[in-house]
C-alpha cells in the first residue's frame, strides 16, 4: 500500500464532529494488529502498543472541522495535483498519523528493544475530550511522545498556556429613557472588560522571545447582550479568553485579577472553560531532533494535546500548515519527509 492509499483511506471517513469516529477507531485498529499491535484500551479513543515497556508513544486525533460550500475538491477524497495532496484533514492531523503508520510498517519492529504506544483521540478541534479521557483513565504516554500536529516538519517544542472564560452580566430590563443607575448588563461588561485590558500593559512589560507575539495575550472573543436600541439589557455573555507565554504562575495572577473585578461588579458571573498551562521542552533530545530534521526548534502555534501530558514531547507533522483552510492540503514530499524523521525517531528511542 502507497501512503498516499493509506491517507485516502483516512480522509474517506467523515470525521467532522466525530462523526465517524467508531468507523476510523476500527480502520486504525485492525491495521495495526496486523502488523503486531495489541489493543489496550477503546472507545472513542484506540490505545494500542507493541514490545515490551513502550518507552514512545504516538499520539493523534482523528476528528476535523467542518467543511464549507467553498471548497474545489471533494473534501472527503484525496485529490492528487503534482506534489499536491488535497483533502479535509490531510494537514490536521490525519497526515501525521499516515506517516506514523506507514513508519510503522517500513521498520523491523522485531528489532526494538523497547516497545510503542500509540493512541488516538477525539474531539480535540472542539473541547480536548479524547486527551482528557486518557488523561483520568491514567494512561500512560511514555517516555516520549510525538503529537503529529502540522508543524511543516519543525520540531516544536513547546506551546503557550490557555485560559478561557465564559463570564454574564446580569442587569434590569427597563425603557432606555429611564435607566436605572448599574442595571444595564451591556454597560457592565464593558467597564470591567475595559478594567481587565489593563492587564495589556502588564503583560507587555515582560516579553519571551520564544513566540512571534512574545508576551501574554487578552482576546475578548464575543460579546452578546441586550435586545434592542430602547431597553437596557438584563443580560450579556462575553467569552474571554488568554494565551499565556511560560509562565504558569501568570494564569494565577489573571485568576486573581478576574476575581477582584467579580467582587467589584457584583452581578457577573463566571465559568472557566478551559485552563491549559503553557510549556517548554528543553531536554538534551532537541538536538537530534534539529538535526535529522534540519531545522530549528519552535514553539508550535497553538494548543495541542501535548499540552495535556508531561513528558518529553515533541509536536511534529507534514506540511504546509493549511489547518482548517478550504481546499486543506499537504505535500506529497513533505509527508514522506515526515515518515523517514518517525523512523529516524523510532530507531534512536527504542532500538
Amino acid at each position: 500500500m502507497k501512503i498516499e492509499d493509506l491517507l485516502d483511506d483516512l480522509i474517506k471517513f467523515n470525521t467532522v464532529n466525530d462523526l465517524e469516529n467508531k468507523k476510523i477507531i476500527d480502520y486504525l485498529e485492525k491495521y495495526l494488529k496486523e502488523i503486531g499491535f495489541k489493543t489496550e484500551y477503546k472507545s472513542k479513543c484506540l490505545v494500542m502498543s507493541y514490545g515490551e515497556n513502550p518507552i514512545l508513544s504516538f499520539i493523534g486525533h482523528t476528528d476535523v472541522v467542518s467543511v464549507s460550500n467553498d471548497w474545489k475538491y471533494p473534501p472527503f477524497k484525496l485529490t492528487k495535483e503534482e506534489d499536491k495532496l488535497i483533502g479535509r484533514g490531510v494537514c490536521d492531523m490525519k497526515g501525521g498519523i499516515a506517516a506514523f503508520l506507514y513508519a510503522l510498517k517500513e521498520i523491523d519492529l522485531k528489532k526494538l528493544k523497547r516497545g510503542i504506544r500509540v493512541c488516538f483521540t477525539y474531539d480535540e478541534e472542539e473541547g480536548f475530550k479524547g486527551i482528557k479521557e486518557l488523561v483520568s483513565k491514567k494512561i500512560d504516554f511514555c517516555d516520549y511522545s510525538i503529537v503529529g500536529e502540522p508543524t511543516d516538519n519543525y520540531p516544536c517544542i513547546g506551546s503557550k498556556g490557555l485560559l478561557e472564560y465564559e463570564l454574564t452580566f446580569r442587569g434590569t430590563a427597563v425603557h432606555s429613557s429611564k435607566p436605572i443607575p448599574n442595571e444595564s448588563s451591556n454597560e457592565n461588561s464593558i467597564l470591567f472588560l475595559n478594567e481587565l485590558l489593563k492587564l495589556n500593559k502588564v503583560f507587555q512589560k515582560e516579553k519571551c522571545n520564544l513566540f512571534e507575539v512574545p508576551y501574554n495575550t487578552i482576546n475578548i472573543g464575543t460579546i452578546n447582550g441586550g435586545t434592542n436600541i430602547c431597553t437596557t439589557s438584563d443580560l450579556t455573555k462575553v467569552l474571554l479568553g488568554f494565551r499565556i507565554t511560560k509562565k504558569s504562575e501568570d494564569i494565577d495572577y489573571i485568576k486573581s485579577r478576574i476575581e477582584k473585578l467579580v467582587n467589584k461588579y457584583p452581578k457577573v458571573e463566571y465559568k472557566i472553560l478551559n485552563e491549559i498551562k503553557p510549556f517548554y521542552n528543553e531536554d538534551a533530545i532537541i538536538d537530534f531532533y534539529e538535526k535529522i530534521t534540519n531545522r530549528q526548534r519552535k514553539p508550535f502555534f497553538g494548543v495541542s494535546e501535548a499540552s495535556f501530558i508531561n513528558n518529553n514531547r515533541l509536536i511534529l507533522g507534514p506540511g504546509p500548515i493549511t489547518a482548517h483552510e478550504n481546499n486543506e492540503y499537504i505535500y506529497v514530499s513533505s509527508l514522506m519527509e515526515t515518515v523517514d524523521i518517525y523512523k529516524k525517531i523510532i530507531d534512536k528511542i527504542c532500538m
